[in-house]
């Protein structure tokens, strides 16, 4: 039985904003706390080549314990201000 859990998240962006988007994440640091936490396998994101306004978010987990404790890190705070004014809608999808 396989426990790893995968996230595909699409951000659809105000437009020019995906890049904008990408860079505050990196820059705060938000990318990296998610990174450092345990039971995080990867969390990349990644801005579509035929949709510019598209960013990708792929997310791998040791399992679903390792999300949970995700969702629960005061940088969860930091990312949500860092889609603030550049995310229009979006759309995840869960895989184990």
């Amino acid at each position: 039985m396989m426990e790893q859990i995968v996230i595909h998240v699409t951000y659809t962006c105000f437009p020019g904003k995906a890049r904008e988007l990408v860079q505050q994440l990196k820059e705060s640091g938000a990318q990296a706390a998610v990174q450092a936490e345990p039971g995080c396998l990867q969390y990349d994101y990644s801005i579509s080549c035929e949709a510019p306004d598209t960013v990708i978010l792929l997310e791998k987990w040791k399992n679903q314990a390792a999300h949970d404790y995700h969702m629960r890190q005061p940088h969860m705070r930091l990312i949500a201000a860092c889609k603030e004014g550049r995310v229009a809608s979006m759309q995840m999808e869960r895989y184990e």
